[in-house]
């Protein structure tokens, strides 16, 4: 039943490519064969692997397309939203100047076609489910796989990125987070989706489940990023972006690698690989967490001091050194994971502080998206030779960096709890951490300096891009909080150090980026930040008084 509700929604996909969804402006290019493939040939697979007893990979397929068809089926609602906003040359693109447009039969098509998806997709969930019950637990144990949520990251990040480089006066191509709100939540969805399903993938115990949970989630992002690559190709004033290209390339790692990242082992050979392989693979994982690590803090310090806007506007962002600090706290932990006795602390710390990069880089690039709306550069209020700098590149690129630093870090944790197990222990420090969650709330929510006609972004009002940034920071350290009350000591005193360093950033932007705002002054978040960040210190000293009770309680034991 599901693979036909599936076959059904890439019909309704293909057709609503055929036909105009708005009145008001076609395609850039002949791309309906293009979207038709991208639609029918998942959904033929899926049939074949049904109907040749495959039920796992069908299942899996049909799990991983709806996985970001919510993400999908919201880029579409822009066209209803205001299409005149749209970065979508495959389907629309005007030849004149748009306030609004409206929608036609090819939108409705469109929506219907992800809803069938979806509910195509709830039903295989249940059906992959049942495959690896039966399956039972895991068999192989190639930890070298884990590459593919890397990789997953990556797709994510060239999805956020702009899909094409414009020089048409009609077509204002931007980035995600630049860009309207239906398609940003669109964007956000497929960016978080991506890494889930790729991670339910390689831990899927069907191999079929696994393949095809993973090809799913692959051809949707085909979906997504080839019809702008081709539209770059193809279309005049269109040029091919970064983004889409990282996202497909991507994508083709991950088919390639996804037949040698499923189980495939029998458990006799499994058991005997996951020996042989616990030191390297953790080893593996320490050195390509130091590597993101050091990348991250390179890309942030160039993105930091080099110009944010090219031409003739030159425009430094007041936020550069706070983020020249955020990289130097991302770094100074990196070399320490290649020493045994100091890598699990490193580790622990670095699986924080990337919070940091992103705390302080989305403040960054608030600089050059705020220049550009008010100029108008790139559009038709100014001219149409409006290029980011090096500065907005580099730091967009060590904000993805930091996410595949936080991941890489996540996953030597991952190893490492498996090599050593996890029993011991646990902290008594619920005291401290409530404490220090309630004023990390507050802290990120008010504004940390106060200025005259400076409308400081902040979680409850004034969303703005760095707001994103104050988001994922509040969310990161509640997480370690949390996490710290159940984790043994020595790796919660790490984790909740490097939240009270993430803090102690938060609270530096006074000092950093008040001192280059005239008549700045401390704002209530500075003073509950100084809280915040004394609570974190007395949880993370009572937690690593306890791991050294631990320690020395189990050299006394016989």
């Amino acid at each position: 039943m599901a693979v036909w509700v599936a076959v059904a929604g890439a019909v309704a996909l293909t057709v609503g490519a055929v036909l105009p969804v708005s009145p008001d402006a076609g395609p850039g290019y002949l791309s309906w064969p293009l979207l038709a493939v991208l639609a029918l040939v998942p959904a033929g697979v899926a049939v074949w692997a049904a109907y040749s007893g495959r039920h796992g990979l069908a299942a899996g397929l049909i799990a991983g397309l709806a996985a970001l068809a919510p993400g999908r089926l919201l880029l579409d609602v822009q066209f209803f939203v205001n299409g005149s906003l749209t970065v979508r040359p495959e389907l629309y693109l005007p030849d004149r100047l748009l306030d609004r447009s409206g929608v036609a039969v090819g939108f409705w098509l469109l929506a219907i076609g992800h809803l069938l998806t979806i509910a195509a997709g709830l039903r295989a969930a249940r059906v992959a489910r049942d495959l690896n019950e039966i399956a039972g637990s895991e068999s192989g144990q190639r930890r070298w796989r884990l590459v593919v949520p890397l990789l997953a990251v990556v797709m994510a990040v060239g999805l956020l990125m702009s899909p094409v480089v414009s020089t048409d006066p009609y077509l204002l191509a931007r980035s995600a987070f630049e860009g309207p709100g239906a398609a940003l939540a669109g964007f956000v969805l497929l960016a978080g989706a991506l890494p889930i399903a790729a991670v339910v993938g390689f831990s899927s115990a069907s191999d079929g489940v696994a393949r095809g949970t993973l090809g799913g989630a692959a051809a949707a992002v085909f979906a997504v990023a080839l019809p702008a690559v081709v539209a770059g190709l193809v279309v005049p004033d269109l040029h091919v972006a970064w983004g889409p290209c990282m996202a497909v390339v991507a994508t083709l790692l991950v088919l390639l690698l996804t037949p040698l990242a499923t189980p495939q082992q029998t458990a006799a050979e499994g058991t005997d690989l996951a020996g042989e392989a616990r030191v390297p693979g953790l080893t593996i994982w320490r050195a390509v967490t130091a590597l993101l690590a050091v990348l991250t803090a390179v890309a942030a310090v160039i993105g930091a001091l080099a110009p944010q806007l090219a031409g003739q506007t030159h425009t430094d962002s007041p936020a550069r050194w706070l983020l020249v600090v955020a990289a130097v706290l991302v770094l100074l932990p990196a070399p320490f994971l290649f020493a045994a006795k100091t890598a699990r602390v490193a580790r622990g710390f670095l699986a924080v502080l990337w919070a940091g990069v992103v705390l302080a880089g989305t403040a960054v690039l608030s600089t050059a998206i705020t220049a550009s709306e008010a100029t108008g550069l790139g559009g038709l209020g100014g001219t149409v030779s409006y290029h980011l700098g090096a500065g907005s590149v580099f730091t967009a690129i060590a904000l993805g960096l930091s996410g595949l630093t936080a991941l890489a870090a996540t996953v030597a944790g991952v190893v490492e709890r498996d090599d050593e197990g996890t029993e011991g222990p646990r902290p008594n420090v619920l005291v401290p951490v409530v404490a220090a969650a309630v004023l990390a709330v507050a802290t990120f929510g008010t504004p940390v300096f106060t200025a005259p006609d400076y409308p400081s972004p902040g979680l409850w009002s004034d969303f703005d891009t760095p707001s994103w940034g104050l988001l994922t920071a509040v969310l990161v350290v509640l997480g370690v909080l949390a996490l710290a009350v159940r984790s043994r000591p020595g790796a919660a005193a790490a984790a909740l150090g490097g939240a009270a360093l993430v803090l102690a950033l938060h609270v530096a932007e006074l000092p950093l980026v008040g001192s280059a705002i005239d008549g700045s002054r401390p704002g209530l978040g500075f003073w509950l930040g100084l809280a915040a960040v004394v609570a974190t210190v007395a949880a993370a000293v009572t937690a690593a008084a306890g791991a050294k009770t631990a320690e020395d309680t189990g050299k006394t034991q016989p």
